[in-house]
């Protein structure tokens, strides 16, 4: 994301063996269930995730210092959020963690400017605070580290210096943010083997009545050859970072950029495929996975007019599946050991109103369930704070989970992990749910490690109800969360929590427009 300020385990002891949970789970979704295209995933320790930055003052100060950490650390451990990437999508590329500082101010003209030099200024989170901070929720850390403007030298002098220091280890680190794209610093473009001169970093204006970055190789020498040429800079230049960072702990999981085709306009690359299979092609063996950014749309402001509907936003999601079939395809072809994370994720690469309506709850809670039943490790949500709202009510275009004011307020994609959360639980197992209308409503189920099951549906639909039947094993008295536009309250959680008698759903369950159901009850 450009940066703007505007596993396994087992499930049971004993007697119960995962192969009969799988058995169970898959049976009681269904015929449709059965297909190798939904098998049951065991979750990993750390599903839920969220991007945070150094330069985030909201989360590095209490209330009482103008931030509010002290506000958002419970709605972290409410919503069960597990994994804090850091590193500030593009910022990661001019940022030094050593001095927790950056060269923003020097770009794009000077983007080898020394991170001690006049240009560089300082930042609010450094990578300790971030450190602590997400332990004190429980939290994994992933981090992007400084490809663009760092070197493999100061890339593993981090790694090192995590792997030492108690309550700092990292369990993902990544080479560089979306170097794929000539927003990125990316100053080894003019070394070899490209030796590429004269690229600046998000230097865009008009040419020929487009809007590009003129200094972009894909601009220059057109989207094929100009993927190729950034694909192979990075592929043997990344491939010394991870070298480095290996040799500085053996046992870092470190990952690479994954580049999405003109199906996911908001994360599009041209000529996607020259990317993947040079970098995959050339580091594959080195990878530990492949961190791609989901974003669906590409618009600002809200939905409707010429932008699109909520409902079409809610749809969108129903490409996810194919989605990571595709990348397990190319993943099983060159690192079959290799997982996916989706590193960010939002409604569109540009900031919307979703956030403040709740479509942007529907979209969030949908967008990690698929991503994670298809078989995703963790889903981050683009992001923590982005000084889009910076009062207490929640109206503008933004990207965040909560607003930048002191203190700060939960915006509508918060509420969407929190219900997530119901089912997405480390280690449990978790699989789309087969439903009498799969046109309409993305249906889930999860046996929670505790022994409790639980399905969620989410009727995309923002105009009519939908009345759908399916088969799980609910029993006796279910546990229930709805979340609705009809009960949309911007000043509360506006999710209702009841019970209902397992009886009641026999005959099928009426899902209200553009809302969310979930049942629970014990396996």
């Amino acid at each position: 994301m450009v940066f703007r300020l505007r596993h396994t385990r087992a499930l049971c002891a004993g007697a119960c063996t995962a192969l009969a949970v799988v058995a169970t789970l898959t049976a009681a979704a269904g015929p449709a269930a059965a297909s190798a295209d939904s098998f049951p995933v065991v979750l990993s320790s750390a599903p839920l995730g969220l991007n945070t930055a150094p330069w985030d003052y909201v989360y590095a100060a209490n209330v009482s210092a103008g931030g509010g950490v002290d506000v958002i650390q419970p709605l972290l451990r409410a919503a069960d959020i597990n994994m804090l990437r850091y590193g500030g999508g593009s910022y990661a590329d001019y940022y030094d963690w050593q001095t927790n500082t950056n060269i923003q101010n020097c770009l794009p003209d000077n983007a080898t400017a020394s991170f001690t030099s006049a240009c560089s200024s300082s930042d609010s989170l450094g990578f300790s605070q971030f450190s602590q901070q997400a332990r004190a929720v429980g939290a994994s850390s992933f981090v992007t580290v400084n490809y663009g403007s760092g070197t493999p030298a100061e890339a593993a002098a981090w790694v090192a210096a995590a792997r030492r220091t108690p309550g700092q280890r990292v369990a993902l680190w990544e080479v560089g943010n979306e170097t794929y794209g000539c927003w990125e610093v990316d100053n080894e473009l003019a070394g070899p083997p490209e030796n590429f001169a004269g690229y600046t970093p998000n230097t865009y204006t008009t040419v020929n009545g487009v809007y590009e970055n003129p200094t972009c190789p894909q601009t220059t020498q057109g989207n094929a050859a100009g993927t190729q040429t950034l694909a192979t800079s990075y592929a043997v230049n990344a491939r010394q970072f991870l070298i480095a960072m290996k040799a500085a702990d053996p046992a870092a999981r470190i990952g690479v950029p994954w580049a999405f085709s003109s199906q996911v306009p908001g994360a599009s690359v041209p000529d996607n495929s020259e990317w993947n299979n040079t970098v995959l092609g050339m580091d594959g063996r080195l990878v530990s996975f492949v961190d791609a950014h989901y974003y669906p749309f590409y618009f600002y402001g809200s939905t409707g007019g010429s932008n699109p509907t909520d409902q079409q936003v809610l749809q969108a999601l129903f490409q996810v599946p194919a989605l990571y079939r595709q990348i397990r395809t190319e993943l099983n072809a060159y690192d079959p050991r290799a997982s996916v994370v989706v590193g960010e994720t939002g409604v569109s690469n540009n900031e919307t109103t979703t956030v403040c309506t709740p479509a942007g709850a529907l979209f969030a809670a949908g967008d990690v369930l698929s991503w994670l039943a298809a078989g995703a490790k963790s889903v981050d949500w683009w992001d923590m704070n982005n000084y889009g709202n910076t009062t207490s009510s929640c109206t503008s275009p933004d990207y965040g989970f909560f607003t930048s004011s002191s203190p700060p307020v939960a915006e509508t994609p918060y509420y969407g992990y929190l219900l997530a959360s119901v089912l997405a639980q480390p280690h449990a197992l978790l699989d789309t749910l087969s439903t009498s209308d799969p046109s309409a409503v993305l249906a889930y189920q999860s046996l929670l490690p505790d022994g409790k099951y639980a399905v969620a549906f989410i009727n995309t639909s923002t105009s009519s109800a939908q009345t759908v039947t399916f088969r799980a094993p609910l029993f006796g008295t279910l546990k229930t969360w709805s979340y609705s536009a009809g009960n949309q309250n911007p000043a509360n959680s506006a999710i209702v929590t009841g019970t209902m008698s397992a009886a009641s759903v026999r005959g099928g369950i009426t899902l209200p427009a553009e809302s969310m159901t979930i049942l629970q009850s014990s396996f």
